[in-house]
């Protein structure tokens, strides 16, 4: 076992070690006073003097690098983290900030930029379909999409979290009226009518006590919920976020994508001591494979895996009958 040092939130750095040990990445974008793509979470770059004066949309692009903020140019321009995902079969979800209300900007008229900007941003990498995907809180997101007839596809997540608030905690606890008055089945079906093909959700409306706080019926990753699940969201793809290790295997079970915090490629094993494997759709296990490594103990399942990683192939290698067969096992539902 080693020690595996965290690389900082939004960094290239922790992008391309997302790329290289998952199915793919998350990661936030904003623009500068520029009209770059930078990409960072918050809405104020770190410094001193006025908060309102760090709003990232107000800063000029030399400004912001100079903080240690990257720019979606930089990322693109890396050949490891572009050729990854050019292969196929890694998966970003690009999500769209919007900027602190101090700014005055027009939300709609904002986020139809940002689409138009990022189509071209990623127009030379001719990726495969269904690659990418951009993801946002507001819901006028689809209005925005609409607005400049996007390519790329869209959803919005939820529960509506507001675009401004120093504090995480506080902006959670702020979501929780929105929370308690939407469901799976109406999320979706909202989305739905919009045209969105997925649906982007807090672990909540899965697992423990608060999805019992909506009207009706709760669905859930295990039997009655499960189907209920399954019913809402009618062929539709979803992902959930934040998910811990233990939740992991139901929610794939349950064909359902997750956005996890834990990266650390020294964790083996989840909680209750069953293996982690952490490229389940770029670089699915065989039979064969998922044996070995059921069956491996504890001292011996790191040397086990690492043997998998480099004798599998990746997605893009794979022959197209054994992509035909994993696609109809993972579109069975309970």
């Amino acid at each position: 076992m080693g020690v595996w040092e965290r690389p900082d939130e939004n960094s290239i750095e922790g992008i391309l070690h997302g790329m290289e040990f998952a199915d793919g990445v998350e990661f936030d974008l904003r623009v500068d006073g520029d009209g770059e793509f930078v990409i960072f979470h918050d809405e104020f770059v770190p410094g001193p003097g006025r908060m309102l004066d760090r709003c990232v949309e107000n800063l000029p692009t030399d400004y912001i690098r100079s903080v240690g903020i990257s720019t979606l140019d930089e990322l693109l321009a890396n050949r490891n983290f572009t050729d990854s995902w050019q292969r196929g079969g890694k998966t970003v979800d690009i999500e769209f900030k919007l900027p602190h209300p101090s700014t005055k900007i027009e939300t709609v008229s904002h986020l139809g930029s940002m689409i138009r900007r990022l189509e071209a941003a990623l127009e030379p990498l001719e990726l495969p379909e269904r690659t990418v995907f951009a993801s946002c809180f507001s819901p006028k997101i689809g209005e925005a999409a609409k607005s400049v007839n996007s390519s790329i596809p869209v959803t919005q997540l939820v529960p509506h979290i507001r675009a401004w608030g120093r504090f995480w905690r506080l902006k959670r606890v702020m979501a929780i009226p929105s929370f308690a008055r939407t469901t799976v089945k109406g999320v979706a079906s909202s989305l739905r009518n919009e045209g969105m093909e997925s649906i982007g959700m807090a672990l909540d409306y899965l697992v423990g006590w608060p999805r019992y706080v909506h009207p009706g019926k709760p669905v859930g990753l295990h039997g009655r919920g499960l189907r209920r699940f399954f019913e809402a969201r009618r062929g539709m793809g979803a992902f959930v976020w934040p998910c811990p290790l233990k939740y992991e295997d139901a929610l794939l079970n349950a064909g359902v994508s997750l956005v996890s915090d834990n990266m650390d490629p020294w964790v083996l094993e989840k909680p209750d001591g069953t293996p982690r494997w952490p490229r389940p759709g770029s670089q699915p296990l065989d039979e064969e494979w998922r044996r070995r490594i059921d069956r491996s103990s504890s001292d011996e399942r790191g040397d086990v895996i690492a043997e998998a990683a480099s004798s599998l192939p990746m997605w893009d290698e794979m022959e197209v009958g054994r992509k035909m067969r994993i696609l109809e096992e993972q579109g069975v539902q309970p």
